[in-house]
């Protein structure tokens, strides 16, 4: 797997797999992003160098957002975590360890850039993804309501 950095040509591809990802949870019962994803906010990402894809079989199979701050879902912090958002990866992509292989490179990005923890938000009515993340030692640290959703907010320290 390469992950690297998207650019322009990435952002409807990006969004394609993010509508994947919405219908596959609201397939279970769970709302997650817009649908179609909004190409004015993948540009936005992209030009911010907060948008990342990763590559697997010569073809992009996943896409997420890391961002140094988030006051929206985690208040004011001091700048000591990286944020991991909008993880999506292509349904015949699944079951390969690519979730578990993005968050490792996210950990390892973080520690590079001498942040302490790595933090996330996900659905918190949905206890797969947040066992899913508490198997990679993702401890929940909270809820807070958004706009869209209600979210469960998790952490781990860096371990890299």
């Amino acid at each position: 797997m390469n992950v690297r950095a998207a650019r322009s040509e990435d952002a409807r591809t990006a969004g394609e797999i993010l509508d994947e990802a919405t219908a596959f949870m609201a397939a279970l019962g769970y709302h997650e992003w817009p649908v179609p994803f909004p190409q004015d906010e993948l540009a936005m990402r992209i030009e911010r160098g907060e948008l990342y894809v990763a590559e697997s079989d010569g073809e992009i199979a996943a896409t997420f957002t890391l961002l140094w701050d988030d006051p929206t879902f985690w208040g004011e912090r001091p700048p000591d975590a990286a944020y991991l958002h909008k993880v999506a990866i292509r349904r015949r992509f699944a079951g390969r360890g690519l979730g578990v292989a993005l968050i490792d490179w996210a950990d390892a990005h973080a520690a590079a850039a001498g942040r302490r923890f790595l933090r996330l938000d996900c659905q918190r009515d949905d206890p797969g993804i947040r066992a899913y993340y508490e198997r990679l030692g993702f401890e929940h640290r909270g809820d807070v309501d958004h706009p869209r959703f209600a979210a469960a907010l998790y952490e781990r320290p860096v371990r890299t």
